[in-house]
């Protein structure tokens, strides 16, 4: 993963001079809606500094930089263990949240998996990790939709197949190694060195033939036809398909992961009441349902979805039924040798064509 923070990070701050209070926000990019925002900002008279990452690395620049301060940070669901246990976010007091209640249990129990006893963070939004795909290009090269899972990554002849239109990877170390345990038939979670060694040797291998890892590339150029797969996230995909309807997603029938991405208050938080207010503000079902429709991501709150776009609510790929959701796992909270282990491995994998190869250890995840 790259050291330095990426073209695309910058800061926008709404509203008008005039308020007398600053909420720090740092959130992925492009995934809240302006107008939930704006709204906030003239309900409470506050002016909102939004900052956005574009992958772990990005938010760990910019969370531990000395001269950031942040009150309601967006990290993914499997940082909140290494981020509490540093004392790095605020135990949350769930009494001053009037909207907790509406969060969808099964959801809730996901996180417990990161979060013991959901005591540090509030799921804010979820997905998939899956491969999105131009339906009429792989046709062109024998392949069906019925036919996508995992081999078209990590199977040499159907790969090789499939790059001469082009391979997209989002560019997170943990999801790609998820995606190669899934194939193997190993857990995602498992700590046992040699399945490790086998999914590294099996990312090695296939990043030879892909065009580029990248965090967010993949989804404009699937939408252009630069590219004829991309492995990325559900929503980031699925919300292409308007301007292509060539473009299609599916969760591999091997498993997938499913994230959820969380909000939370750090111990430095210079305005934690404010903090309180933003986070309860965001899981009212209105400003939940627009945040979904804006992502095309599946929100936690129950009483948010009969306001869901129809589109988005009756698909299953964004809203996955019982059997898909049972093959879908959560990537556990990691000890440091295991991190180290895949870090040695996703570096060695990914410098071998001489580029990539700045890749910090000192990402929490």
């Amino acid at each position: 993963m790259p050291l330095k923070l990426c073209a695309a990070l910058f800061a926008v701050v709404f509203a008008a001079a005039s308020h007398s209070a600053t909420l720090r926000i740092l959130n992925w990019g492009d995934y809240l809606d302006p107008d939930v925002v704006k709204d906030f900002e003239a309900q409470h008279s506050v002016t909102i500094e939004y900052v956005e990452f574009n992958n772990s690395d990005e938010f760990s620049e910019l969370f531990f930089d000395t001269n950031n301060q942040f009150d309601v940070i967006f990290p993914a669901s499997d940082s909140v263990s290494i981020l509490k246990d540093n004392k790095l976010i605020e135990k949350l007091d769930k009494t001053r949240f009037k909207n907790y209640q509406n969060i969808n249990q099964v959801v809730l129990d996901g996180l417990k998996l990161q979060d013991t006893n959901n005591q540090y963070s509030v799921p804010y939004l979820w997905g998939t990790t899956g491969i999105g795909f131009n339906k009429q290009a792989l046709k062109r090269h024998g392949i069906e939709a019925k036919d996508i899972s995992w081999s078209l990554i990590f199977d040499k002849e159907l790969r090789q197949k499939v790059s001469k239109c082009g391979i997209g990877v989002v560019n997170e170390r943990d999801e790609i190694f998820s995606a190669a345990l899934n194939y193997l038939g190993h857990s995602i979670n498992t700590t046992d060195k040699t399945e490790l060694k086998a999914a590294g040797a099996l990312i090695k291998e296939a990043y030879i033939d892909f065009t580029y890892l990248h965090t967010n590339q993949y989804t404009d150029d699937l939408k252009s036809n630069k590219i004829c797969v991309g492995v990325g996230y559900s929503g980031d995909i699925l919300a292409q398909i308007e301007e292509n309807p060539d473009i299609d997603y599916v969760i591999p029938s091997q498993g997938a992961t499913m994230w959820i991405d969380v909000m939370a208050i750090p111990t430095n938080s210079p305005s934690p009441d404010l903090a309180y207010l933003f986070i309860d503000y965001l899981m009212a079902a209105a400003s939940s349902a627009k945040n979904s429709n804006y992502a095309a991501y599946p929100t936690p709150m129950l009483d948010a979805q009969p306001l869901v776009e129809p589109e988005i609510l009756s698909n299953k790929t964004i809203y996955p039924n019982a059997i898909t959701l049972a093959s879908l796992n959560m990537i556990a909270p990691s000890n440091k040798k295991v991190r180290r282990i895949k870090h040695r491995l996703w570096v060695r994998a990914i410098c071998i064509k001489g580029k990539w190869c700045s890749v910090p250890m000192r990402s929490i995840l």
